[in-house]
């Protein structure tokens, strides 16, 4: 008998948490029917499917803005010999000279250590 009371509470608790499933599943289901026929109803009539909203901005109307130049080209003097990590760098032509050379540092110092490393074994 004793444990019967708390089942019953249990019991009670878990028919009110049903109950509201149940309701939100079946107000979920209405709502979803009045938008569905609403759609419906808005294609028999012959409109668009999904109606566009224009965005106003403070900007006004679309402005034409022109393009910047493009930058001028750089010719090299031909007969130089350039080696294949200068060229291969070269793709990134915002690198200057001495970011170069940290990048040229940097990877000599790991492949030095690189190199210690085999070394021990």
């Amino acid at each position: 008998m004793v444990f019967l009371v708390p089942a019953i509470g249990l019991l009670l608790w878990i028919d009110v948490l049903l109950g509201a499933l149940v309701l939100a599943g079946i107000l979920w289901a209405a709502f979803g029917l009045i938008v569905g026929l609403a759609n419906f109803a808005h294609l028999l009539i012959g409109g668009k499917s999904r109606p566009s909203v224009e965005r106003k901005t403070a900007t006004g109307p679309k402005r034409i803005v022109p393009r910047a130049p493009p930058p001028p080209q750089v010719t090299r003097a031909p007969g130089l010999a350039e080696s294949g990590s200068k060229v291969a760098s070269e793709i990134w032509p915002k690198w200057n000279t001495s970011h170069r050379r940290y990048v040229e540092g940097e990877k000599s110092h790991w492949q030095e250590q690189f190199d210690a490393l085999n070394s021990r074994e």
